[in-house]
């Protein structure tokens, strides 16, 4: 015995529902205000002799009446038909990013604004001709789906110049001194992300999508070393993204004449204008060469890096006493404060010290060193670097 599957068709939503009665309000109050001008019309020929056999009024609300009656039923088919348009949108949609969904807005806005620019003086010259009225209805239907169109396919490019940031889906990258070039041994290098956070890196970094290719080829190698230095590099990328501070555009321009990324990252680099983000010396010096500007996150940890180190013995003079009992407080040439143990009755002499730690805190920093009775092995003295 065969059974029979039965599939009833799907009613809309309570949601579905609203917007189907909606459309179909506004497609009713359309007719009625359409019939009652045709009806109007056809008043005005009655009175230039021909006998309809009715009272004006009755053809009024007659006509009236059933264009209202239309606009129900059209109205309701139309609702049902943009309704199934919507489903039909909502799941490619669901794949854009918010970033392209509100420059898709945007685009719709500027193209409505222009639009209305160039039908007003259409409407306010001709009035409600046949003419004027659907024609800037063309002209503001044909710039809306424009500018829309325009939004969501440079969508990247206009979330730019309204200061956006985070990932920047880019046709035409950005160019000049503020922008930042980023080969795969910076993004391997955890210190991009923090020192992009810091605000040290102004301007917008660049990607480029061969650069994507090659962090992915490490991530999916089959050395272990090599994949977690792909993943790394994945993972500074992902959180230079989700940087409010940090705009991040994705670049689809290619040199296929070229074969090696670095090669290709000087190449963008000179055709750019841009400077080049990276821990390679090599490539570092390659660039120097060839004019392009190089920001070496290894330099400028050398530059960063504190005048002394735990374990170093330094002669530093005491200036005053601590804040705790028996330290005494004095600073290196470059100013950074050093407190050494067991020297608050020196104050005024210099004294041998051992550096035990040191304090890096957003205010400045602090070296901790402990007093020596023997003389001291490398001189850090005040104003004396050497």
């Amino acid at each position: 015995m065969s059974t029979e599957t039965r599939t009833t068709p799907s009613r809309p939503s309570r949601g579905g529902t609203v917007f189907v009665e909606v459309v179909r309000l506004a497609v009713v109050v359309l007719a009625t205000a359409v019939a009652f001008e045709v009806a109007g019309a056809v008043l005005d020929v009655a009175r230039s002799g021909v006998d309809l056999g009715l009272e004006p009024e009755t053809v009024r609300l007659s006509v009236t009446v059933v264009g209202a009656g239309l606009g129900y039923v059209l109205g309701g088919a139309l609702g049902r038909f943009a309704l199934g348009r919507v489903d039909a949108a909502e799941g490619p949609l669901a794949q854009v990013s918010g970033g392209q969904l509100v420059a898709t807005m945007l685009g719709a806005l500027g193209g409505l604004l222009l639009a209305a620019a160039l039908t007003w003086p259409v409407l306010l010259l001709g009035g409600r001709t046949m003419l004027a009225v659907p024609l800037a209805g063309l002209v503001i239907t044909l710039l809306v789906a424009g500018g829309a169109r325009l939004g969501f396919h440079r969508g990247g490019d206009l979330m730019r110049y309204v200061g956006a940031s985070g990932r920047l889906d880019v046709t035409t990258p950005s160019r000049g001194a503020a922008v930042k070039l980023v080969d795969t041994s910076a993004l391997v290098d955890g210190r991009l992300l923090d020192v992009a956070r810091a605000g040290f890196l102004e301007g917008t970094l660049v990607v480029p999508r061969f650069v994507l290719f090659e962090l992915q080829g490490l991530a999916d190698a089959g050395e272990e070393e090599r994949r977690a230095r792909g993943r790394r590099g994945l993972d500074v990328l992902a959180g230079l993204q989700r940087s409010s501070g940090v705009a991040v555009e994705v670049s689809e321009r290619d040199y296929p004449e070229v074969a090696e990324v670095d090669a290709k990252l000087l190449a963008m680099a000179q055709e750019l204008g841009a400077a080049l983000v990276t821990v390679d010396g090599n490539l570092a010096r390659v660039a120097e060469v060839q004019g392009v500007r190089v920001r070496n996150l290894n330099a400028l940890a050398d530059t960063l890096r504190p005048p002394v180190l735990p374990g170093d013995v330094l002669e530093i003079k005491v200036t005053r006493r601590g804040r705790e009992h028996g330290q005494g407080v004095g600073h290196l040439a470059d100013g950074t404060m050093v407190v050494v143990e067991s020297a608050a009755d020196q104050v005024g002499e210099a004294v041998g010290a051992e550096v035990t730690s040191i304090l890096s805190n957003p205010h400045g920093r602090m070296v901790f060193a402990t007093r020596l009775d023997a003389t001291p092995l490398r001189r850090h003295a005040a104003g004396d670097p050497g």
